[in-house]
This record gives structure tokens, C-alpha cells and sequence, in this order.
């Protein structure tokens, strides 16, 4: 079809291409608030020892070694029947674990800072655990660790799931 020398084909190209991306400017969902990597780590849960807690704890240096100064509401806490909330952080393949690593970072963020010794507690649990990429809660006693080799701060023990009150 051939148009008269009047009539300008830009109009109709427009019109096309409006009616074209119309249904998809509609169909795409609002965008989520933006992700700030830095402050992802989880927020305290009422029932659960607080990772704002567990964070306060300080590097010191003794003899020409680095280790944890514990708070001293922390201190209070050593030895004493606990509940944490965090992610799971599997030591070995499976869906169930009985030794894993609790973080209060999400691992599945790739853009978030990884957790270092005061952000994760070892779980060696008398029951085992499922994974789930949500956080999860544990129960058991709580070991501050003042000397370990592997460098971790906090140890969960005879840990089972547990609940939020």
C-alpha cells in the first residue's frame, strides 16, 4: 500500500510501538526496595540471643595471638540453655545435619559481606536439622570459645529445633 505524499508514516510506527510495549510496562511487577548488602544481617528475634548481641564481641590480643573479649552479657549467657535463629550453613551435603555452621548473613545473597567469627556459631546438634534457605531456630547450650583453633567465637551444643516464644 503505497500512502499519498500527505500523510507521514511516523504516526503510525509510534502508535504500533506504544501498542506493542503497553502490555509489558503493565505486566512487569514494582521493583522490591532496594538491597543494602550491609545491613542484610538478620534482626534480632524476640525469644533468641540477640546477633547484635554476639556482634559486640571484640578482637583482643594476647600474647601474639588474636582472640574474642566477650561482653559481659555475653559472659552471663556461657554454659546456659539458649535459643539462635540464623542461617543454616551446611558442613557437609544433605538436607538433614547434625554439625553445621548459624549465620546471621544469608548465604543465598551474593552481594552481602560474608560473616566473620562474631556473626556464626558452631551447632552440633543431638537431633538433626533440616536446611532450609529461611532462617531456622535451635535450642541448646550456648559455649563461648575463648581459645579454638578454627577461630570461631560461639558454640551451640546438644542443640535440637526449636520454636520463638
Amino acid at each position: 500500500m503505497r500512502l499519498p505524499c500527505s500523510a507521514k508514516p511516523w504516526p503510525l510506527v509510534a502508535v504500533l510501538a506504544l501498542a506493542l510495549l503497553a502490555p509489558a510496562a503493565r505486566a512487569q511487577a514494582p521493583l522490591p526496595p532496594q538491597h543494602d548488602p550491609q545491613t542484610s544481617m538478620l534482626p534480632d528475634a524476640k525469644g533468641a540471643v540477640a546477633w547484635s548481641l554476639l556482634a559486640r564481641t571484640a578482637i583482643r590480643k594476647v600474647d601474639g595471638k588474636l582472640g574474642p573479649d566477650f561482653p559481659g552479657a555475653l559472659k552471663a549467657l556461657n554454659g546456659k540453655a539458649v535459643k539462635l535463629q540464623g542461617y543454616i550453613l551446611p558442613l557437609e551435603a544433605g538436607q538433614t545435619h547434625r554439625r553445621f555452621l548459624l549465620s546471621a548473613w544469608s548465604p543465598s545473597c551474593p552481594f552481602c559481606l560474608t560473616a566473620g567469627p562474631e556473626a556464626m556459631v558452631e551447632v552440633k546438634a543431638k537431633s538433626a536439622v533440616t536446611y532450609s534457605l529461611e532462617p531456622v531456630v535451635v535450642q541448646g547450650r550456648l559455649e563461648l570459645l575463648d581459645n579454638d583453633p578454627s577461630g570461631l567465637f560461639y558454640r551451640l551444643v546438644d542443640a535440637e529445633p526449636g520454636t520463638l516464644s
